[in-house]
C-alpha cells in the first residue's frame, strides 16, 4: 500500500498521495489488489495497526467504519495530552492508545445498540467509510466535528468515503462541520461506490487536497475506484489558510505498469466558496508518474457544473510547475480525463494571482498519450469582480497532448 506524496511533472504540479504496499503486522491480510468478498451489510467498525508509510512518515493506525455511520471529533485533552472526557475514556477500545499530543488526533464514535462506542486515532491515521478487502452494502455517513482548525496537526491525514480494495453498494455522505484534514476523497481507495457521493461543509475547514471521487493507485495490479452515480460538493464557509487542489471528479494514478481508473459515471455539481487553491478541476485527474507507466483514466460521463465564489486562485512556480487555473474539464498527464456531457463554470468575487493561468473552458492534457476532451458544450460566466488574466475558450495542451472541445464554447460577463 503506497502512501507517498508526489509532486507533479513539468507544467502540471499536483500534490499526490501514492500509498506504499505493506502487510498487516499479524500477516492476516495482504495489501495488494485483491478481489472483494461478497457484499454484506454494515458491521462493527474496526481499527488495525498497520506499518504504512504516509508522506515519508510511518503511521500505524487505520480505521474502517464498515458501513456504520461514524463521527470524527476532536477530543478534550489536558496539557499532558491525555484524553479526559470521562465517557470517552471509559469506552475507548480497539487497542489504540488514548495518549495524545495536545490538540492533535481525533476520537471516532458510533452507535452499537443503545451504547456509544469510541476509539482514539492519531492525526496521522487513515479512516475509511467502507471495509478492508471486502465490499459492504450500506449508505456511508461520516461527520467530522472539530474545535481548533488552526493547529499544527490534522485530526486525520486521509479520509475516504469508500473502502480499501472493497466496494460500497450505496451512497456516501461526508459532512465537514469543522475539521483539520489533510486529504479527503468522496470515494474509496481501489474500491468503487455504486451510488452518489455528497461532500458538504460549513464553518472553518482546513485541508490540502479535496477529491469528489475515488483514488485508484496500485503497484501490484489493475485498480478501479469509480463512482457509479453523481458527485455533489457543497463547500460553504471554508475560509481556510492553505489548500492545494480541488478535483471534482476522481483521481487515477499510475505508479507502475498496471492500469488505474477513477471514473464518475454520472454528473458533477460543485458549489465552492472561500477557497484558497492552486487549481480547481471540474472533471477528474489522470496522472502517470512516468511515460512508461500504465494508463490512468479519470472520466466524467455526465455533465459538470462548477461555481466558485469568494476565493483566491494562486500561482505556484517551483522550477517546473505552472498552476493557478480553474478548469471546466479534466486534467490528464499521460492519461485520459474526458467529459462526456456539457460544462458550466461560474466564477465570482475571486482573486487570481497575476501569473495564474486563469479560467480554462476545457481540459488540460500533457504528453503525447494524454487526452482531456469535452464532448458537449461549455459555458463560462466570469463576473467583473474577478480578475483572471485569461479566459481561454477551449482546452490547453503541453507536449503534444489532446484537449478538444467538440461542442460550442461561450463565455461572458456573469453579471449580465
Amino acid at each position: 500500500m503506497n502512501d507517498l506524496r508526489q509532486g507533479r511533472g513539468k507544467k502540471m504540479k499536483k500534490a499526490l498521495s501514492i500509498l506504499i504496499a505493506a502487510l498487516l503486522i499479524a500477516g492476516m491480510f495482504s495489501f495488494g489488489c485483491v478481489a472483494a468478498e461478497e457484499i454484506s451489510g454494515p458491521s462493527k467498525p474496526a481499527g488495525y495497526v498497520l506499518p504504512i508509510m504516509m508522506n515519508a512518515r510511518e503511521t500505524r493506525e487505520c480505521f474502517f467504519a464498515n458501513g456504520t455511520p461514524i463521527t470524527i471529533q476532536e477530543p478534550k485533552a489536558d496539557t499532558a495530552g491525555w484524553v479526559h472526557d470521562a465517557e470517552i475514556q471509559k469506552s475507548l477500545r480497539n487497542g489504540f492508545s488514548p495518549k495524545k499530543r495536545p490538540g492533535t488526533g481525533a476520537v471516532i464514535s458510533w452507535e452499537e445498540g443503545k451504547e456509544t462506542r469510541f476509539v482514539y486515532v492519531s492525526g496521522h491515521s487513515k479512516v475509511f467509510g467502507g471495509s478492508l478487502d471486502a465490499s459492504v452494502k450500506a449508505d456511508v455517513q461520516i461527520t467530522v466535528r472539530g474545535r481548533n482548525v488552526k493547529k499544527a496537526f490534522p485530526n486525520v491525514s486521509f479520509l475516504f468515503g469508500g473502502g480499501y480494495n472493497g466496494d460500497v453498494d450505496g451512497n456516501v455522505t461526508i459532512t465537514l462541520e469543522e475539521s483539520q484534514m489533510m486529504y479527503v476523497y468522496g470515494g474509496g481507495y481501489n474500491g468503487s461506490i455504486t451510488g452518489d457521493v455528497l461532500i458538504q461543509s460549513s464553518g472553518e475547514n482546513w485541508s490540502l487536497d479535496l477529491v469528489g471521487g475515488g483514488l485508484a493507485s496500485s503497484g501490484t495490479g489493475n485498480a478501479v475506484a469509480d463512482v457509479g452515480g453523481n458527485v455533489t460538493m457543497d463547500l460553504r464557509g471554508m475560509m481556510i489558510s492553505y489548500m492545494d487542489t480541488l478535483v471534482c471528479g476522481g483521481l487515477a494514478e499510475s505508479v507502475s505498469e498496471y492500469t488505474t481508473q477513477a471514473n464518475v459515471c454520472g454528473s458533477v455539481s460543485v458549489y465552492a466558496e472561500g477557497r484558497n487553491v492552486y487549481q480547481v478541476c471540474g472533471g477528474g485527474e489522470a496522472y502517470c508518474i512516468s511515460e512508461g507507466c500504465g494508463y490512468p483514466t479519470a472520466d466524467v460521463k455526465g455533465n459538470i457544473r462548477l461555481e466558485l465564489r469568494d476565493s483566491k486562485v494562486r500561482y505556484y512556480n517551483k522550477e517546473v510547475a505552472v498552476l493557478g487555473g480553474v478548469f471546466a474539464g479534466g486534467l490528464a498527464h499521460f492519461g485520459k480525463a474526458n467529459v462526456g456531457g456539457d460544462c458550466e463554470v461560474i466564477v465570482a468575487n475571486t482573486v487570481f494571482d497575476d501569473e495564474a493561468l486563469g479560467v480554462i473552458l476545457g481540459g488540460m492534457a500533457e504528453g503525447a498519450s494524454a487526452v482531456a476532451n469535452v464532448d458537449g458544450n461549455i459555458n463560462g460566466q466570469v463576473f467583473p469582480d474577478s480578475n483572471p488574466a485569461h479566459v481561454i475558450s477551449g482546452g490547453i495542451t503541453h507536449r503534444d497532448g489532446t484537449a478538444e472541445v467538440y461542442g460550442k464554447v461561450s463565455h461572458g460577463d456573469g453579471s449580465q
